[in-house]
């Protein structure tokens, strides 16, 4: 069905995936903004592939627009908090129309918020993000990624011609991004497992109930499948809806994120050039998942006898990762709260311990079973041309090393980074996968 169904309750009405977007549009903006005139955000690139023409469909079709707010395509923009003050501005009073992929969809759902518009309209231009129809708006702020609360689009609507003629690279960083709920599920099953945050079975099975479906078949997208190419979209657009339902983005993400996170606010580069979203994640996926791999290979008389043998962490030494890593950065102060806050000692540790013990056997079954098998996963990857070596988006050892110690400290979201902290094994987890799964 191209009208995808929307869970009841959610901010989101309609999300329309069809091979021609006009008619939902005119039928959209006369049920949801009458009477208003409308504004299109969009930048150069996503202009000339779909808003010049709907622009022009929508003004001769009798609606009324302003003059449409369009970024420069070069320097490439990016999901900056400093553009939402101005674009504000722009929108206040008009039906608001974004036409573009991730970048564009953040800033106006957030301007929109701000401005007090009536919710806005948002026509995706690529399957490259999760994040079209999900609540909060990924933006950096002062060099500090965070998810700033507003809602999600009233409509959101995707026409098919347009998502397959979207440059290669960014089906490819779509792909990624919704392979990464794989590993961001085995988070969850470790986070419930222990009592961090339960398993929402209407979220989970909005991303995982299908998802190895929506996955099945990389060798289409690269010839254009029409199908194929409607179910990478419906599935990033279930995740959305799976975030909205749990006002929480924990469906999509989990420590692969994170990953791309701190890569994100190191100020990550290749060539000149920063990595998209969906191939960080491509990689923070790979490395997570080769963890969790290696992680279920260790016996529960393995961990017994290390934690008989080594000193657990003080407090005293997680503050000085904690300065390691993040001293000196924006985010320093807010990560050694969350980090701290998350830190376990004394009778606290050893009942954690107690815990994961209990449930060892589990963890490792549940943790297997999501996963996809690493190499077939990384054979995807390559397929759709998306980086399976972290040098190839200018990652060095030391990079992911570095990446790895820090990203369970900036967010409040248990993950196997803190299990593996937890049992004492993430540094030698760590080393292990660098050396063992990568090439350098």
């Amino acid at each position: 069905m191209p009208i995808l169904a929307i869970p009841e309750g959610l901010q989101s009405k309609l999300c329309f995936l069809g091979a021609d977007i006009l008619p939902e549009l005119f039928a959209s903006l006369k049920q949801f903004w009458p009477g208003l005139s409308y504004v299109m955000v969009a930048d150069e690139n996503t202009w000339a592939a779909a808003g010049k023409k709907v622009d022009g469909a929508l003004r001769q079709a009798g609606f009324i627009g302003a003059e449409p707010v369009i970024f420069p395509a070069n320097p490439v923009l990016h999901a900056d908090y400093r553009h939402v003050p101005g674009l504000a501005r722009r929108l206040q009073g008009k039906a608001v129309l974004a036409v573009g992929a991730g970048t564009i969809n953040d800033l106006v759902k957030r301007a929109s918020f701000e401005a007090e518009c009536k919710g806005y309209l948002c026509m995706a231009t690529a399957a490259s993000v999760d994040g079209y129809t999900s609540t909060g708006a990924a933006l950096s702020v002062e060099g500090f990624k965070q998810t700033l609360p507003c809602p999600a689009p009233l409509v959101t609507l995707a026409d098919t011609a347009v998502l397959g003629a979207a440059p290669p690279e960014m089906t490819a960083a779509g792909y990624a991004d919704l392979a990464a709920k794989l590993p961001a599920g085995a988070d969850w099953f470790i986070a419930d497992a222990l009592g961090e945050q339960r398993i929402d079975k209407q979220a989970w099975d909005l991303v995982q109930k299908n998802l190895r479906d929506w996955l099945a078949e990389p060798e289409k997208l690269l010839a254009q499948d029409g199908m194929t190419l409607q179910g990478l979209f419906s599935g990033l657009a279930h995740t959305g809806f799976a975030m909205q339902l749990l006002q929480d983005s924990r469906p999509a993400s989990g420590a692969e994120h994170l990953l791309s996170h701190i890569w994100e606010m190191r100020g990550l580069s290749c060539r000149g050039l920063e990595p998209s979203h969906g191939f960080k994640v491509a990689i923070g996926s790979l490395l997570t998942s080769a963890m969790m791999l290696e992680t279920c290979k260790l016996e529960a008389e393995e961990l017994q006898r290390q934690w008989r043998e080594q000193e657990p962490l003080s407090a005293e030494q997680r503050r000085a990762q904690i300065e390691t890593q993040l001293l000196g950065s924006a985010v320093y102060e807010p990560s050694l709260e969350i980090a701290m806050r998350k830190f376990r000692e004394g009778k606290a540790l050893q009942e954690r311990r107690r815990q994961i013990l209990e449930n060892w056997e589990t963890l490792r079954r549940k943790i297997k079973g999501q996963l996809l098998d690493f190499a077939e996963l990384k054979r995807r990857f390559k397929l759709l041309g998306c980086p399976v070596q972290p040098t190839e988006i200018g990652l060095d050892k030391k990079g992911v090393y570095d990446g790895i110690m820090a990203a369970g400290m900036i967010r409040n979201r248990y993950t196997v980074l803190d299990l593996l902290l937890e049992i004492g094994w993430l540094e030698e987890i760590s080393s292990r996968v660098i050396e063992a799964y990568f090439e350098w």
